[in-house]
């Protein structure tokens, strides 16, 4: 078990951490993810992925780890949420321009509160699925990355 604190951040008890990358390999975007195993056990990723109606192919796809599969999947709803919302790009150790030590913190939030994620569990930063964004590298859709082709009439 480690101690895991981001600058600014009140000290957490000791937690079973473990860090994982998810990459969207077209674009290569990015989200690194800090999963809090105590709380995102065998029996909660069921219940997570449960909540998907693709849910044995995400496991199957993680050879049987649903841990795993909910990792993936947040990264992947994480990524398309950010895409969607113009991109970030942040670091464990970012300040944003606001002053915020942990601009990851607003992300996860927000994915917390999305339906099938759990809720934000009492204003833990790991929610009640114990998956929290800590950096990212997430290129926005802009005009320069799309083509336009007329294709008939």
């Amino acid at each position: 078990m480690q101690t895991n604190q981001l600058p600014g951040q009140v000290p957490t008890a000791a937690r079973n951490l473990k860090l994982y990358r998810v990459t969207e390999e077209f674009g290569n975007d990015w989200v690194l993810l800090e999963v809090d195993l105590d709380k995102l056990t065998a029996e909660r990723a069921g219940l997570i992925t449960d909540f998907w109606s693709e849910s044995n192919a995400f496991i199957e796809l993680e050879d049987g780890d649903a841990v795993r599969a909910v990792v993936r999947l947040f990264g992947m709803w994480m990524i398309s949420t950010m895409i969607n919302q113009g991109g970030a790009g942040f670091g464990p150790n970012t300040i944003s321009p606001d002053g915020d030590p942990n601009p990851g913190q607003l992300w996860t939030a927000d994915m917390h509160d999305q339906e099938g994620w759990g809720g934000n569990d009492n204003g833990d930063p790991y929610g009640w699925c114990g998956i929290r964004c800590i950096g990212a590298s997430v290129a926005p859709i802009n005009y320069d990355s799309v083509t336009l082709a007329e294709v008939g009439a």
